[in-house]
């Protein structure tokens, strides 16, 4: 089997492990009485488990040089997962995982169009162009479905 299908199979299974991780954090949050505390042990764990797999693959460190020349605004990265791990403790119990999961995919689709239209994080800018808007426009439509329940 070529490559590219076992990296869609690991995207598909990501995506369903994504969508368990709200209901995972909400559910430890609820355990401990405190979604700040489950966050911070879901990143100790998470921290614990990469640590782990960078020795056991020994995958060299980053040098002070390179940990100097990197953007600035990389390191925001690890507050955007603190954000989603949050709000999604929140936000999960309130109004399903599904839609939960599709509020989500639907923001990072629409934010996905500014990223590449104006080339931020360095990217290579691609215009918009009629068909990921009407991409944007068919998800707004199933948001639309799945909150009319």
């Amino acid at each position: 089997m070529s490559a590219n299908f076992w990296l869609v199979l690991a995207s598909v299974l990501g995506g369903a492990l994504i969508a368990a991780q709200g209901p995972i954090y909400a559910r430890m949050a609820l355990a401990f009485d405190s979604s700040i505390v489950a966050t911070m042990l879901a990143f100790v764990i998470a921290t614990t488990a990469i640590s782990i797999i960078v020795l056991a693959t020994r995958t060299p460190m980053p040098t002070m040089d390179q940990l100097a020349t990197a953007p600035k605004w990389v390191w925001l990265g690890a507050f955007v997962g603190v954000f989603q791990v949050l709000v999604s403790i929140a936000a999960v119990p309130k109004l399903g995982v599904g839609p939960f999961v599709l509020l989500v995919v639907f923001g990072q689709v629409v934010a996905a169009q500014f990223y590449d239209q104006f080339g931020w994080f360095e990217l290579e800018q691609r215009s918009i162009n009629f068909k990921s808007t009407a991409g944007v426009l068919l998800m707004m439509a199933g948001l639309a479905l799945v909150f009319s329940r």
